[in-house]
């Protein structure tokens, strides 16, 4: 069947010589001859040496797409490691133009990415820099950390209404090359707004340390010594009177370490709760009986009697309630009203403790949740205390998955949380 092929393709001899590869597909090189002939050995070995020749060839372009694809699949693992960062990344030609950015640059700058490359990397710090108190300082900043060379660092406050205060440090660097010519320059942004809350964390810790664990102490210490001074006889009366002041002052120095040693383990994560069934009202009546302030005959209880008894750890939540009616007797004044409501809503008890003092600014409503924060004005401000209430009344109300929150109200403060009702899952 060969021999008719042969003849109507128009050859009568053939000399096939391998490929010698290892990377390339098999393949052989073909010699056609039109009529029939015997090859000699100098034509062979001829035929032999171009197809070693064109079998390099053939390896070398294997090999070189094969790198090719291994550096294509580099060069994408190295883009997603970069996109993935929760640092921007901003890299600029000498000119100025955007040569890369990644998908943080487009959440911080608020920019689709079709947007932000056709732009000036000047432009994208401008819009930045807009967010800050002083934007022209702080874009003067920005561009005098990248024109003075090597690496600099910047710190931006932003304030945009879309989203939350954020503090940025931008990071400048040049790019050159091994003759050391500029050819780009670089700027990684990187978010410490929490570094910075941990900074004031720090800072507040040790002010509360060295200011309310010396109240306490310095009263301890003044009534001890007097009453152990032996020059002086003090009555039944009096030392009962100084007994009293230490007890006063040392339960207060034991709520306070109670009070750092929960919210160590809230921020750790360590927090277990141990529930057992409880009656909201006697929860709130056994909270309110050892507030400090009471809010005594200004306390109205309206809660729903179809209630069911809630699966919660007694200690802590009764310690939330009695932290949210102490603000309320401590910061709204005596003459104030303090009301505790509770309802049943969609498979969850909601507890709201009102009062109709001054009331919190809507603009702090989220940060007087935060450890150490406290409000510094009308009577928070010559209230005692140390701003961890709150704190750790979100962090039991969240450790028994409910949540926390300042209610909206015309006049006075609205603290409510809610609770998730275990009968409800039960059936769900």
């Amino acid at each position: 069947g060969l021999r008719p092929r042969a003849r109507a393709e128009g050859y009568r001899a053939l000399l096939a010589v391998p490929l010698m590869t290892q990377h390339a597909p098999p393949a052989a090189l073909l010699v056609y001859f039109s009529q029939p002939r015997a090859f000699s050995d100098r034509e062979v070995s001829l035929v032999w040496n171009f197809a070693n020749h064109a079998a390099m060839a053939i390896e070398n372009a294997a090999l070189f797409a094969l790198s090719d694809v291994k550096l294509q699949e580099q060069t994408r693992r190295l883009e997603a490691l970069v996109e993935s960062l929760s640092d921007g990344l901003i890299l600029e030609d000498p000119d100025g133009k955007i040569i890369y950015c990644n998908r943080r640059i487009h959440e911080l700058a608020g920019l689709p990415p079709e947007e932000i490359e056709r732009m000036p990397a000047a432009q994208v710090r401008a819009r930045l820099a807009s967010w800050t108190a002083n934007p022209r300082q702080a874009l003067e900043k920005l561009e005098a950390a990248l024109e003075s060379g090597g690496t600099r660092s910047v710190e931006l406050a932003l304030h945009h209404e879309s989203s939350t205060p954020m503090i940025l440090r931008f990071q400048t660097f040049q790019v050159t090359d091994p003759k050391g010519t500029l050819i780009g320059r670089g700027q990684i942004i990187q978010d410490i707004t929490r570094d910075r809350e941990l900074d004031r964390m720090k800072d507040s810790l040790i002010a509360t340390v060295s200011h309310e664990l010396r109240t306490p102490l310095a009263a301890i210490k003044g009534y001890a010594s007097t009453l152990l001074a032996e020059d002086v006889e003090w009555d039944r009366d009096a030392q009962r009177e100084f007994l009293s002041v230490i007890s006063a002052e040392s339960d207060r120095l034991s709520e306070l370490v109670s009070d750092l040693l929960d919210l160590s383990r809230i921020e750790a994560g360590n927090l277990r709760v141990e529930r057992s069934p409880c009656l909201l009202s006697d929860l709130v009546l056994q909270a309110a009986s050892r507030a400090r302030p009471s809010p005594s005959g200004r306390l109205q209880v309206d809660i729903d009697p179809r209630l069911p008894p809630l699966r919660v750890d007694r200690r802590r939540m009764e310690a939330v309630l009695r932290n949210l009616l102490e603000n309320a007797a401590k910061y709204a004044g005596e003459a104030a009203r303090v009301v505790v409501r509770a309802r049943r809503d969609d498979g969850h008890v909601v507890v709201e403790v009102e009062d109709d003092g001054p009331g919190i600014p809507a603009e702090q409503a989220e940060q007087v949740f935060e450890p150490f924060v406290r409000l510094e004005h009308g009577l928070a401000r010559r209230a005692s205390g140390a701003g961890l209430g709150l704190a750790i009344c979100r962090g039991f109300v969240q450790a028994h998955g409910g949540e926390i929150w300042i209610e909206p109200r015309p006049r006075g403060t609205c603290v409510a949380f809610s609770l998730p009702l275990e009968e409800e899952r039960a059936h769900a």
